[in-house]
């Protein structure tokens, strides 16, 4: 006996790109982001009976991003996945949740030109947005974020007096670097209002100050250091999520090429990378 405990489906990666044309009629904005599309509902019959009246096509869902793109002002990542979220609940009585990921990428303006831009940063704004039917209201859980955000500092950080046993090789540290790559994402709490722009700009100031502000004793400590900062100083989020990869540096030893290494030369090294992630919340 077999039975069909869960179901969605939808569209991934669906790149999108705007321009957004100022009202003098020579200035632009450039938008573009990534958009996954996933859908839950009454479409059990498409995978028990093969009869597909309800499926919404992952075609549809492609073009859905693109009309919408045209029809709305693309203020941030955030106002587009939570257009598009919306959209797919409030249109299709037999859509019960819509989640919608949005991935932007960054473009800065080259050189103080109206039209012209690059794009060289590895850090992304994320959004992810789960819109959920409630009677005859459509419920939104908003969650931004930030990935890929390479972040480091060459001294200030540490690591000793951790547990000792027969399989500890690491030798404490009072000076090493600290790399990482960062991935932050928030939820907003119900019922504030919301700048998006304003409220991302904030976030993110919150965690680089925080960051930097204190000797690390290790990236435990430092990951709760910046989400505490973020819930202290920003009052619309709810809790904070961090995943703060260990990506090491590793002091290269110089003596058998007759040198002194004073702290300057590393090995570095992605993988196997330590991995420390935790919710800070309210």
């Amino acid at each position: 006996m077999t039975s069909l405990v869960r179901q969605s489906y939808g569209k991934h990666c669906v790149r999108v790109s705007k321009i957004k044309r100022h009202t003098d009629g020579t200035t632009h904005d450039f938008f573009e982001a990534a958009i996954d599309i996933e859908l839950e509902g009454d479409f059990a019959a498409a995978y028990l009976d093969g009869d597909n009246r309800n499926v919404i096509a992952t075609d549809t869902c492609r073009n859905t991003v693109y009309a919408l793109a045209k029809d709305d002002a693309v203020a941030s990542i955030e106002s587009f996945t939570c257009r598009l979220a919306n959209h797919f609940v409030a249109s299709y009585s037999h859509v019960d949740r819509a989640t919608i990921t949005g991935r932007q990428k960054i473009w800065h303006r080259l050189n103080e030109s109206p039209h012209g831009f690059i794009g060289n940063d590895t850090e992304t704004p994320t959004c992810k947005v789960v819109a959920t039917r409630t009677d005859d209201t459509v419920a939104l859980t908003i969650s931004p974020g930030i990935s890929n955000c390479m972040i480091l500092k060459t001294t200030q950080s540490g690591f000793e007096h951790f547990h000792r046993d027969a399989l500890r090789t690491l030798a404490d540290t009072s000076d090493r670097i600290l790399a990482t790559n960062m991935t932050a994402h928030w939820i907003y709490l119900s019922g504030v209002s919301t700048n998006f722009n304003a409220d991302r700009k904030s976030v993110r100031e919150q965690l680089m100050a925080r960051f930097l502000d204190h000797y690390s004793r290790s990236v435990q400590e430092t990951l709760y250091f910046m989400g505490q900062a973020v819930i202290a100083s920003c009052d619309f989020v709810q809790s904070i999520t961090l995943t703060m990869p260990n990506k090491h540096h590793i002091k290269f030893n110089l003596e058998p090429l007759g040198r002194t290494n004073d702290n300057e030369v590393f090995v570095v090294t992605d993988e196997p990378f330590g991995f420390i992630t935790a919710t800070v919340g309210r």
